[in-house]
């Protein structure tokens, strides 16, 4: 409390008026003591981008059913009536709300669908390591989680093709998973192995905007303040070692140089004060935000 004290003195009072020059080097050395141990690095660290939690991806093993069930040429499979028949039983099967239909997901969906006929292969991973997060990453989809199911064969209809999607553990659990607030679909027939068949492609996603916004500018505008701090405190040092030198510093004289020291320390004190607002809030977002992502990947 008495450095403090001293400090506002200083700032507030002429020093040559009111202080004996020795009284004043003394009082300039508490002040630059108490920097040291208080003031240096004064910026609290931030929550790093990093720590924001990592999104979640299912991927139930590909659906290959039988392929004689029902004459190709007879098979008309729709992406609109896979969506609503997808929605109709999340409502019966625990009454969930529907999966909005997401143009980028839909898009994700038809990219895997054209790879997997062009390059000849029924995986959720491609022959060149991609998987349904590269998809969704490459449409911009940013997403907290996000899932595929793969169906192959010459389904009857479209509820033939839910069926058998709902029969297996792991699709029906990406169908009925109430995380889920967004689907593509994509389906079509193509060459495989020779042979005309069906494919179908759902994507699931939950999308990042769901969760609380993270202020990019905020962080941008902390940084900057960082700097601006650090180079006023190299500026308050090197100033105050002029000052206990007793040198002409920049024209001006050993009183001058305190008065400029001490209208230094205002925006410096404030800047400081400010900063660590931000930073607070610029932490809570980030808290919050992986809250939330932890909220909505909790199985």
């Amino acid at each position: 409390m008495k450095i403090l004290y001293k400090i506002i003195i200083i700032l507030f009072i002429t020093a040559t008026l009111f202080i004996a020059e020795e009284d004043i080097t003394a009082v300039l050395g508490d002040i630059n003591s108490y920097f040291n141990k208080n003031i240096k690095n004064p910026v609290i660290k931030l929550t790093e981008k990093e720590n924001i939690l990592p999104s979640k991806i299912d991927m139930p093993g590909a659906l290959r059913v039988a392929d004689d069930i029902f004459t190709i040429n007879k098979i008309s499979l729709s992406k609109d009536n896979i969506i609503t028949l997808t929605n109709k039983y999340r409502k019966e099967n625990g009454g969930l709300i529907d999966l909005k239909e997401n143009k980028q997901l839909n898009l994700s969906a038809e990219k895997k669908l054209q790879d997997m006929f062009t390059n000849q292969y029924f995986e959720h991973i491609s022959k060149n390591g991609k998987g349904v997060n590269d998809l969704g990453e490459e449409v911009g989809y940013e997403y907290i989680l996000i899932g595929e199911n793969l169906a192959m064969g010459n389904f009857r209809n479209e509820q033939s093709l839910l069926d058998s999607w709902v029969a297996s553990e792991g699709h029906r659990e990406n169908i009925v998973n109430d995380h889920y607030t967004e689907i593509g679909v994509a389906v079509g027939k193509g060459k495989f192995e020779g042979r005309e068949m069906w494919m179908a492609v759902q994507h699931f996603g939950t999308p990042r905007s769901i969760c609380p916004a993270i202020d990019s500018i905020l962080y941008s505008t902390i940084v900057s303040d960082q700097n601006t701090i650090k180079e006023m405190e190299e500026e308050l040092v090197l100033r105050l070692d002029m000052i206990n030198k007793k040198v002409v510093y920049k024209g001006s004289s050993h009183n001058e140089q305190i008065d400029e020291y001490n209208n230094l320390l205002n925006p410096y004190n404030k800047l400081i004060k400010d900063i660590k607002e931000k930073i607070n809030i610029y932490n809570d977002q980030v808290r919050a935000f992986n809250a939330c992502l932890v909220s909505q990947s909790d199985e």
